[in-house]
């Protein structure tokens, strides 16, 4: 399991995805593998916080949802769009990040989205900024 993407992880995170051959922060620098960090948050590798979201997989997933919408208007969209996030469940959860295309370059705008697919209907999911998935309601 990665570290996780936020401000509030501990050091036992960091040590249990690293698994260092001593329990200390240095330790966890030396013994960490470079491609693991994420590039947002790697810094000069000199924090704990520069272990956010450390671990954390690359690949994305896809999942159908209707366009952009505001809140009232997103569950009766019909148009279904492909989109991708950067969790590891087969939908979308809070805190994953949503992009428009499968090499994750382009997130999905802030606005509210109908999901259509994945065995879920009548859902609704507000995209915040920076593509990060803020809340799911149902219709």
């Amino acid at each position: 399991m990665a570290v996780p993407d936020t401000t509030t992880f501990t050091l036992q995170n960091v040590v249990t995805e690293v698994n260092p051959t001593t329990d200390d922060l240095v330790d966890c620098f030396a013994d960490a593998t470079s491609a693991s960090f994420d590039s947002a948050y790697s810094g000069n590798k000199d924090n704990l916080l520069n272990f956010r979201n450390y671990g954390a997989s690359s690949s994305l997933t896809s999942y159908a949802s209707s366009g952009l919408a505001n809140s009232s208007k997103a569950c009766s969209q019909s148009t279904s769009n492909t989109y991708y996030h950067d969790g590891s469940s087969s939908n979308p959860v809070v805190q994953d990040i949503c992009y428009s295309d499968s090499a994750g370059t382009t997130v999905l705008a802030t606005g509210y989205y109908k999901m259509t697919g994945g065995g879920i209907s009548g859902q609704k999911y507000y995209i915040g900024n920076s593509g990060r998935l803020g809340s799911i309601t149902s219709c």
